[in-house]
């Protein structure tokens, strides 16, 4: 008898170094992706057609226009072209009315470049200005800004405006009043004591810190150890439970935002040993915000899901599915053919993969108590 019981016990710990025990399982990207966007398109809509509802969902704001480009890349079927269309009549409503987007923000024209792109467009003829010529966000949001500095608003107008315009390919003029230089340096000289980014001198904050490192992913060869202690704060700044509390509550934008930055940077969130704690990743911390309907909530305490959060989410989430098939990043559109439209029917969307249809979703709140300092207005 003690023999066997020795047998077994040998076997069971081989068993638990080959299987190390967690309660964690492993990560299906294309099936998390799949469902987080079957419920971000139910949004106040019937599946497949959030982005139809004009006034309702207006493009050109943030939360539209992330959630657009969220839905586009995860390669959901929506009402894309329609949505296409409004953004354009928005962006021609300002040029005409305002001369531009905003006078003093960068990051309008960066949103809406890269929402451009994803839904297959060319943000550099898109739409027409009042004197007849193609309006142009890239040259107006980065090299050649219609405003004072790109960095007026703050370091997310650096940040994002070296993201659009690697996104778009967009060649530099000689004469250009911002260089791809002049905005890799402001960002990396904006480098905290601590490792991290923020708006305003001080403590590093973690979604800064990892726009800042999506910023920065395609020049990490020149700037290696900006990288390595960013990813050291960040590292630092998750909690045992694999979560973010810049402002002592748990967001899960903060660990989407780091998630979609590790992926930029050629790392798994859910195996690195940095972003790991106690056999759980990043990943599992974000599940965590998970509701019933299939959406995420800005906060932990929150009992609804949020429309942004769970764009946010789906982002990340698109950006791991395409860090383990080696698709590149999210913002790599080259070779990009735009995504897949909604036929006009009465029919339901499906979603592959063991997502369900979503239901169309009655009760949910878009959270009104966002953080409003600069970083928000992207």
């Amino acid at each position: 008898m003690n023999q066997r019981r020795i047998r077994i016990g040998v076997l069971l710990l081989a068993l638990m170094l080959l299987f190390p025990f967690s309660s964690a399982h492993a990560f299906d990207a294309v099936d998390a992706e799949a469902e987080a966007a079957a419920a971000l398109s139910a949004i106040k809509s019937k599946p497949g057609k959030l982005l139809s509802l004009g006034k309702d969902f207006p493009a050109g704001t943030s939360l539209a226009d992330w959630s657009a480009m969220a839905l586009a890349l995860s390669g959901s079927e929506e009402v894309f072209s329609s949505y296409l269309s409004d953004l354009k009549r928005y962006v021609e409503k300002a040029y005409a009315e305002e001369g531009g987007l905003h006078p003093v923000q960068s990051t309008p024209y960066h949103r809406i470049a890269l929402t451009v792109l994803a839904l297959g467009g060319d943000p550099t003829a898109f739409g027409t200005a009042p004197d007849g010529t193609p309006i142009d966000l890239i040259a107006d949001g980065t090299y050649a800004f219609r405003g004072g500095s790109i960095g007026d608003q703050g370091l997310n107008g650096w940040i994002y405006a070296l993201i659009a315009l690697d996104a778009s390919g967009a060649q530099v003029p000689a004469d250009a009043r911002f260089t791809r230089e002049d905005m890799l340096s402001a960002i990396t000289e904006a480098q905290l004591p601590d490792g991290g980014f923020n708006l305003i001198f001080g403590s590093g904050d973690v979604d800064m810190t990892a726009m800042a490192l999506q910023a920065l992913a395609p020049y990490r060869n020149a700037c290696p150890d900006v990288i390595e202690a960013a990813l050291r704060f960040l590292s630092n700044a998750m909690s045992d439970r694999c979560m973010f509390a810049p402002y002592g509550a748990p967001s899960v934008e903060s660990a989407a935002e780091t998630v979609t930055a590790l992926c930029a940077l050629g790392i798994d969130p859910e195996t690195d040993s940095r972003f790991c704690r106690g056999g759980e990743s990043l990943l599992s911390g974000i599940a965590q915000f998970k509701k019933e309907d299939g959406t995420y909530s800005h906060l932990l305490t929150d009992e609804t899901g949020d429309c942004l959060a769970t764009a946010k989410v789906l982002l990340s989430f698109t950006a791991v599915r395409k860090l383990k098939h080696g698709d590149g990043s999210i913002f790599d559109f080259s070779g990009y053919a735009g995504p897949s439209e909604r036929p006009e029917s009465n029919f339901p969307l499906i979603i592959g993969g063991t997502a369900a249809t979503a239901a169309v979703i009655t009760a949910i709140r878009f959270t009104a108590t966002r953080r409003k300092h600069g970083k928000d207005h992207r």
